[in-house]
């Protein structure tokens, strides 16, 4: 991954330095961050447009409402792949940019710190959601959201849409994550702040997009651990490893919980 082929070299970015402390070298801040940002909203948008225009189209003919597994893997694989497409499409191409501008190479270190890592980021992130739910468990917090209704619809397609998601959740969706937020958010939030701060300021967007209130602090340290690793290791490409495991963890356990498994 650290070497691919590509004639071009990449354009820069902004007048600011080429390459932010403690990150693989890459131009992606400022603007360019956000127009890819931005894109990338659009991408999902139109995603979300498209299933939402099909479903009107089942309707419209008669078939009633699709079944909720299928309808919940479009919806996760058809966003993803959406915005994998705009990053492709209006950063990589236009820019003159390579995958491994926005992470994805060759850690600097062993991949085997995860065997270590991996536990202590998802056993801190269950001490830290005990800590501030725990509290508010009496006024009424639960840990019902539409997330847990999502993975809750593919269960119940059966096997072979248990399969499907967990690769799409696993794999699919930590790929797309770690290139938006680690690959262009924590570079852009670092060419403009000190490391504490622009770790925690992109491992909290990470946490807040997700809309999920009970799971705040636990995706909160999440979202921390998995910026300081990429500034680690000088690529997101371990980081799609611990986020893909805690996705599995977390599919599996839905999985159980319905009584799928």
């Amino acid at each position: 991954m650290n070497n691919l082929p590509g004639p071009r070299q990449p354009l820069p970015a902004t007048g600011a330095p080429h390459g932010a402390p403690g990150l693989w070298t890459t131009p992606i801040r400022g603007r360019v961050a956000v127009a890819a940002l931005g894109w990338v909203l659009v991408y999902i948008a139109g995603a979300v447009v498209v299933v939402l225009l099909g479903m009107l189209a089942v309707r419209e003919w008669g078939s009633g409402r699709p079944p909720a597994a299928p309808l919940a893997l479009t919806v996760l694989a058809g966003t993803a792949v959406a915005a994998l497409a705009a990053v492709r499409t209006h950063l990589l191409r236009r820019r003159r940019l390579r995958w491994a501008d926005l992470g994805l190479r060759r850690p600097d270190r062993s991949p085997l710190h995860l065997l270590w890592q991996i536990p202590a980021v998802m056993g801190t992130g269950m001490v830290a959601s005990m800590f501030v739910l725990i509290p508010l468990a009496p006024a009424g917090a639960t840990g019902d959201d539409a997330a847990s209704e999502a993975l809750g619809d593919l269960v119940s397609g059966g096997p072979a849409y248990v399969m499907l998601g967990l690769a799409t959740v696993a794999v699919l969706v930590p790929v797309v994550e770690e290139i938006v937020f680690r690959g262009i958010v924590l570079p852009a939030l670092r060419a403009r702040y000190r490391a504490a701060v622009g770790i925690t300021l992109a491992g909290g967007v990470f946490a807040a997009v997700h809309f999920v209130p009970p799971a705040l602090p636990y995706l909160l340290v999440v979202g921390i651990s998995l910026c300081a690793m990429a500034e680690w290791y000088r690529s997101i490409v371990p980081g799609i490893v611990l986020h893909g495991v805690n996705n599995a963890i977390v599919f599996t356990g839905v999985v159980a919980g319905a009584g799928a498994l």
